[in-house]
């Protein structure tokens, strides 16, 4: 199985304590707010995973609906939202057949979630076509689609960390008319030790080798935020 899919399906728990630890500074929730509507209300979040973009909103009011393929992740987003005393709604679904009705939605993001296409397909661009399409059809004229994506954790320098995604990237820009924002999300632990210990399964050694010679307790690390209205 895939290194993420087997993460996804297995390890919903280890995935959610080390995204506890992400965003120190708070960008992301300023930069997402920059991007609301003025009027929105309804925000479907797809590939909600445990619950980061949710929680994030939770605080807004706003009707928010979290879609996942992966039903231990949605477990988890469901133990996250007990425990926040959150109210947004959980539905399984795949986000290239969203079970949505047409112009249902003020905004539709997705964060972390649709890169994985391009590792996973090699007809990538035809799947992520269909997904957004789907993001299309669900989403009001008027409203805008956010599409979160790694520019490398370890690292001061947003770059692309794959051939792929810089592909991806491009052709978001360049093919599908999404502007883009670059943002820092960094990961503040308590120590190396935990710096390590909350990451090495998801990112691998040799990021846990750089925690240890650069000395991180906070692990830097860059974020891509592609906006359009619709």
């Amino acid at each position: 199985m895939d290194h993420f899919k087997n993460i996804y399906n297995n390890m919903a728990v280890e995935y959610h304590r080390m995204i506890e630890y992400e965003d120190v500074d708070g960008n992301l929730y300023d930069c997402i707010d920059k991007l609301l509507p003025s009027d929105v209300n309804r925000v479907l979040d797809i590939g909600s995973g445990t619950g980061r973009i949710p929680l994030l909103l939770s605080d807004t009011k706003l009707n928010v609906i979290g879609l996942d393929l992966y039903w231990v992740m949605l477990q988890e987003n469901s133990r996250q939202r007990s425990l926040s005393t959150g109210s947004w709604l959980l539905t399984q679904g795949d986000a290239g057949v969203l079970p949505m009705l047409s112009d249902g939605f003020d905004v539709v993001t997705a964060g972390w979630v649709l890169g994985h296409t391009c590792s996973w397909h090699l007809d990538w661009q035809t799947k992520l076509d269909v997904v957004l399409n789907e993001m299309h059809r669900v989403v009001r004229n008027q409203g805008v689609i956010i599409i979160m994506e790694t520019l490398t954790t370890g690292s001061d320098i947003p770059t692309p960390p794959t051939a792929e995604l810089a592909d991806y990237y491009d052709w978001l820009e360049n093919s599908k008319g999404f502007c883009r924002k670059e943002i820092r999300t960094d990961y503040r632990f308590p120590n190396v030790k935990e710096a390590i210990n909350n990451t090495e399964f998801f990112f691998g050694e040799q990021l846990s080798s750089m925690i240890v010679e650069n000395n991180w307790s906070r692990l830097p690390e860059c974020t891509g935020v592609w906006s359009k209205i619709v």
